[in-house]
């Protein structure tokens, strides 16, 4: 059973003040499987929000991801945006259709323990941000 989303109550135990502006942004972009850069999410906003700065948004973003309520990713070139689930998790991200899929870390325990044991090098297993392509993009 998943929570409901509740952007008042995320926004404050993240220790921000919940504005308008913040919920509106955390709010497009939750359930999000792609994530959107500063544009995208100025774009879609301004179509349904009465008035929102490009500069608003671009805050509202870095306070979000500062925060941890957001996580940032280079997509070609550009920071964007999508909001994770509070456990810990590594993405796969496919390299043709953007879309980012958690995967949890007991999945790559393994493979991050050999990376050790062969190389010696102790990779943060916290974040994690594997590209490659998606099943449904293989298929294709």
């Amino acid at each position: 059973m998943t929570t409901p989303f509740v952007p008042d109550a995320q926004l404050r135990v993240a220790g921000l003040t919940p504005t308008a502006q913040r919920r509106a942004v955390l709010a497009l972009l939750v359930g999000r499987s792609r994530p959107l850069t500063a544009q995208e999410v100025y774009a879609e906003l301004t179509s349904t929000v009465r008035h929102i700065g490009l500069t608003t948004v671009y805050r509202a973003l870095h306070s979000l991801a500062d925060a941890g309520l957001l996580h940032t990713f280079d997509i070609d070139g550009q920071r964007a945006y999508r909001h994770c689930g509070t456990a810990p998790h590594q993405h796969l991200i496919c390299v043709r259709c953007e879309t980012v899929t958690e995967c949890p870390p007991e999945i790559v325990t393994n493979w991050l323990t050999e990376l050790h044991e062969h190389t010696g090098f102790t990779p943060f297993p916290e974040r994690l941000d594997l590209r490659g392509v998606c099943a449904n993009c293989a298929s294709t």
